[in-house]
């Protein structure tokens, strides 16, 4: 591990997607002042300190899972626009804040997980909320809560009796998160054994770039560490918010990351699509 020393002012860090990796940037009043390439799957992590060092804890790999329902049949339909068969059930019979019943019994158990649903709220130029179903039986679909447009800020609960939409495809997996269990990486892995749920290190929205052309995208979050974490040892990627949902990659840090309250723990998830 490599630690290097900018003074107070903590550096920032800007992600530039390649043709076949990316780029990341250190910058210290926006100039450049570290840059480091990242391969095909790569990860890459590193922590920033309360008194503007950083320690680098380099660069592992990213392990997409197998398991039925896993990383792979996500990205299959994700590509190939998945619909939802035995009918959308519009309109709904009831709704709250993380559930909606549909009409009779049109679901088969748990085939829309993974899925978005839209739903109006009242009139015709209020926003519509969504949310991305977790799990579902033959009638009532759970979903990670009711979401504006943007995907991060909360939405109002709609009517029970409203029309939905059941999207084609299925949610992005956006949503990174970290765990000190001390195993190894697996493409069977459905969920992260241990995930952190509290301490500013719980699962968060990740920043996605991607250049138009180029054969990867990236996932990027900064979590502002607000409690002691001894080793935090693999990162996961999910496609709901909450401790829920299935996994899609899981890597393990290149070194384990001992962060304090006041430091900040920087993921980079390079996905190559080709």
């Amino acid at each position: 591990m490599n630690v290097i020393r900018f003074g107070r002012r903590k550096p920032t860090t800007r992600v530039e997607p390649l043709s076949d990796g990316a780029l990341l940037h250190t910058l210290r009043d926006h100039r450049v002042v570290d840059s480091l390439r990242l391969g095909p799957n790569e990860v890459h992590a590193f922590i920033t300190h309360s008194d503007g060092s950083i320690t680098d804890l380099g660069v592992s790999h990213n392990v997409l899972t197998t398991s039925s329902a896993g990383g792979r049949d996500q990205m299959a339909a994700l590509a190939g626009g998945l619909t939802a068969t035995g009918g959308q059930g519009s309109p709904a019979t009831g709704a709250n804040a993380t559930t909606f019943t549909a009409t009779a019994t049109p679901w088969t158990l748990n085939l829309l997980a993974g899925m978005q649903v839209v739903f109006p709220i009242t009139g015709l130029t209020t926003t519509p909320v969504f949310g991305r179903i977790v799990s579902n039986t033959t009638s009532v679909a759970t979903v990670d809560g009711w979401w504006a447009p943007d995907g991060t800020t909360a939405g109002t609960t709609p009517a029970g009796t409203s029309a939905f939409m059941i999207m084609p495809g299925h949610a992005p997996a956006k949503f990174m998160a970290l765990t000190e269990n001390a195993g190894a990486a697996s493409a069977a892995s459905t969920t992260l054994t241990g995930e952190i749920t509290t301490g500013g290190c719980s699962r968060a929205l990740a920043t996605y770039a991607h250049t138009l052309a180029s054969a990867t995208y990236t996932l990027q979050k900064a979590f502002s560490v607000t409690a002691s974490f001894p080793a935090i040892h693999k990162m996961g990627i999910f496609p709901f918010s909450g401790a829920n949902g299935t996994l899609m990659f899981e890597s393990v840090l290149n070194a384990d990351a001992t962060v304090v309250s006041g430091d900040s723990l920087t993921v980079t998830d390079t996905v190559t699509a080709s």
